[in-house]
This record gives C-alpha cells, structure tokens and sequence, in this order.
C-alpha cells in the first residue's frame, strides 16, 4: 500500500479534530511536528483534498508518495517504514 509524506502548517488555535481524526485512521508514524506519514489507498490529490477539509484557508497541507529511496536521523520513521507487517500489505 502507498505511503504518503503530509506536512502542514496550522495557524489558527482552533480545534482540529476532523484533521487528525483522518491522519490517525490509517496506519501512520507521527515524525515530528506538522509531519506525518500515513500508508493509505488512492493518490495525493485526494489525501490533500480531505485534509484540506478539515483545516481552515490559512492553513497549508502538503502531500507526497514515499518511494523507496528515503533517508532519516533522529526520527521514529525509520523502524515504521522498514517494519515487515507494513511491508507485506
């Protein structure tokens, strides 16, 4: 299954519970701040377009696929994206 990169920038206080609710309801890794990866069907534009949703207009989201060719230091990504019972879906 894809994963994809989501970064984003929030910049009212308000409540975003819709926006977190969809990243945490599929398989993901908290990074670090305002980056994410989650592995979940269908493509960027329509990862973006229901998180884009939830957030309010001065908001920014940024999605990207994760290929094969990635490379980490200091975060919790690494043992996400080479655990094999990701790796077999």
């Amino acid at each position: 299954m894809p994963v994809y990169a989501v970064n984003y920038d929030l910049q009212r206080p308000d409540a975003y519970d819709g926006f977190y609710d969809i990243l945490e309801s599929v398989p993901h890794v908290s990074v670090m701040d305002g980056f994410w990866l989650l592995e979940t069907e269908g493509d960027a534009g329509a990862l973006r377009d229901r998180l884009k949703g939830q957030v309010h207009q001065e908001d920014a989201v940024f999605v990207m696929h994760v290929d094969e060719d990635w490379a980490g230091a200091g975060t919790r990504c690494g043992a996400w994206l080479n655990a094999e019972e990701r790796r077999a879906r």
